[in-house]
Order: C-alpha cells, then sequence, then structure tokens
C-alpha cells in the first residue's frame, strides 16, 4: 500500500518556477537568442489589475511586469518589480538576480484555505492579491525556506493568457529563434541543501510531495569529473521526487570542491539550477562554451563502452541562472541507499 503523506496542504503539481530580474525586455531577448526559449507574453500586474495587492499584509499600489512562457511541463516566469515594496524587489536588494519561487497547485484549489493552513503552521503570507472577474482568481506567497529551502507560492490561476493586455515577444508568431541551442523544456528544479533526507521529510509532512529516492553520488560514480575545467574529486547525497513529469532534486554537498558547496557558502540552502536534456551533452557544452559560458562543473556516467549519460552545470549570467544540459544513459549507475517516507 503506497504511504499516505499527513501534510494538511497537499501539491498536486508544480507549475512554475520563477526568476527575478532588473530588465525584463533584455532577459527575454537573451533567452530567446540563447536556448531558444519563446515567445513569450507579457504583461503588469499592479493596481489596475489587482484589487488587493498586499505585502505582508498591508495593501499596496506595487506594480511588477511579469512574463511568462511554457518550457515543457513547468512554467518558466519573469519578474521584473517596477514600482513599490515586493517580495520581488526585496530579493534583487538582499541576494541580486536569479530563482525566487516555485508555483504548486492544489487539488481543490482553495487558496483561502491553504492561506489559513499555512499561516496556522507558521507561514503566513508574505505577498497576494485578487484578480480577474469579481476577483475570484488568488495568488499567495509563502516564506517556506528554513524547512523547504525555497518561496512557494500558489494560485487558483492554472495557466492560460493572462486577462488583460499582454503583448508577445517575438511579436512576429512566425519567428524562428536564432539561438543554437534550442532546449525542450526544464526536466528538474535542482535545490542546494545541507541534508536531504531532512529536507525531503518536510517536503513529505509539508506538501505531500515524495515519495523521494535518496542516493550517494560523486566521483566513484563519474569517470571524469571536472570543477572548473579541472579534474576534480568529490562526493555528494541527493535525493529525487517527481509531480507529473517534472523532477525535484536535492543536492548536499559532502566532500571535495564542488558549485553545490561554493552555493551554500555564498548564498545558503536554496533552488540552484535548471536542467533540461540533450542528445549530445559533448556537443551541446561545447556550443555554450563558444558563446561564452564555459562549464562550473561536470561528469560522465554511465557505461564507458556505450554514448555515456553525462551533465554539466553552466552559469550563464545573461539569462540570471545555472542550467543544466543533461544526456541519460540507459539506467542510473547506482541504486537508492534510502527512501522518504
Amino acid at each position: 500500500m503506497a504511504p499516505t503523506s499527513p501534510s494538511r496542504v497537499k501539491a498536486k503539481s508544480i507549475q512554475q518556477v520563477c526568476l527575478v530580474v532588473k530588465d525584463l525586455k533584455k532577459t527575454v531577448e537573451a533567452y530567446w537568442n540563447i536556448l531558444g526559449v519563446g515567445p513569450w507574453t507579457i504583461f503588469d500586474f499592479g493596481p489596475d489589475q489587482l484589487s488587493d495587492f498586499k505585502y505582508y499584509g498591508k495593501k499596496t499600489e506595487s506594480k511588477i511586469r511579469t512574463a511568462v512562457v511554457q518550457a515543457g511541463p513547468i512554467e518558466l516566469e519573469l519578474i521584473e518589480p517596477v514600482a513599490g515594496d515586493t517580495i520581488h524587489r526585496d530579493w534583487i536588494k538582499e541576494h541580486g538576480e536569479g530563482l525566487h519561487h516555485m508555483k504548486f497547485l492544489t487539488e481543490d484549489l482553495d487558496i483561502d484555505q491553504v492561506e489559513k493552513t499555512s499561516t496556522a503552521q507558521g507561514f503566513p503570507s508574505i505577498q497576494d492579491g485578487h484578480f480577474g472577474p469579481d476577483g475570484k482568481l488568488h495568488f499567495c506567497y509563502f516564506d517556506m525556506r528554513k524547512p523547504l529551502h525555497a518561496i512557494w507560492e500558489t494560485s487558483n490561476r492554472t495557466g492560460g493568457d493572462p486577462l488583460f493586455e499582454f503583448t508577445r515577444y517575438p511579436a512576429d508568431s512566425n519567428a524562428v529563434s536564432p539561438a543554437k541551442i534550442k532546449i525542450p523544456g526544464i526536466k528538474q528544479v535542482g535545490v542546494v541543501v545541507k541534508d536531504p533526507v531532512e529536507s525531503a521529510k518536510n517536503y513529505w509532512n509539508l506538501l505531500g510531495i515524495g515519495p523521494w529516492e535518496i542516493r550517494e553520488w560523486g566521483s566513484h560514480v563519474l569517470f571524469d569529473r571536472t570543477y572548473y575545467g579541472k579534474p576534480s574529486w568529490g562526493k555528494e547525497k541527493i535525493a529525487h521526487a517527481y509531480l507529473g513529469d517534472l523532477e525535484l532534486e536535492f543536492v548536499s554537498p559532502m566532500e571535495g570542491d564542488s558549485v553545490y558547496q561554493d552555493w551554500i557558502d555564498e548564498h545558503g540552502e536554496g533552488i540552484h539550477h535548471l536542467k533540461f536534456l540533450c542528445d549530445d551533452i559533448d556537443e551541446t557544452s561545447r556550443m555554450l562554451a563558444e558563446q561564452g559560458f564555459p562549464s562550473i562543473q561536470s561528469g560522465h556516467f554511465g557505461d564507458p563502452k556505450e554514448k555515456a549519460g553525462g551533465f554539466n552545470y553552466i552559469d550563464v549570467p545573461p539569462l540570471h541562472c545555472i542550467w543544466e544540459p543533461v544526456h541519460k544513459p540507459k539506467a542510473l549507475p547506482i541504486e537508492p541507499i534510502s527512501c522518504v517516507p
């Protein structure tokens, strides 16, 4: 019998991952030109669209500019703070541009009840508002960085074009991206944590996300691990869970040099990278390096007698994100050492 989560709020799916940026137009163009991501839907969100935009419980006349695109199983969102107090402006001041939050959907889409339950559990709304016909559409952000290492948003708006004025980029619906690499979509959201088992338990108990498989990873299963282009040795513990076609990954550095330990040292635990699948990791990495985006950590795994799998973490500054192209082999080289629950 499958285990049942004790969570009072249950995430049915992860609908969206969001980055906050200073220049939305420039970032949209970069995604179109570097990874072929688009076309984008762009719109403003503020007093003209919201009946009660609240920031930490207080009404505000704040305004943000938003761009969204469907990227495989998940929506990619960009937000540029325009005016007033917002959690997005706060993030840029404290952390700079980059990955900011994930959005989940619940089965019944009862956001009022989610807000009440989350508040009772110690996670009050940090930003929310109503919009759409009769103000029946509702969104809420919750700061759950301590147990879940992420800000989470939920809404009863499940997708589709905005209900108010918007533009497209590129404007020409027949435009073809000049990108040398065109990603098929986001396959994974990676989160760097100190304890993947404890993090997996928290996700299972608070949002019902799981079950999780825990593995030990690192040089013992890789045959040419590199760190900033040089041979390296390292070891991590990882955890994986799926919601539909999207994979959620926790990575915990254990030994050796790694981009994960670098991230914790500089930023603390949190959302770290987005992954896409490719057919040839070496060619994909080469093309990105030619554009000025070299590897910060990489490795190959699987059977070296065949076309082995491989991964490469690449920091792409114009995209304000670490992207991980991955070529998957026929099977993972290691089995789980434990599961949660």
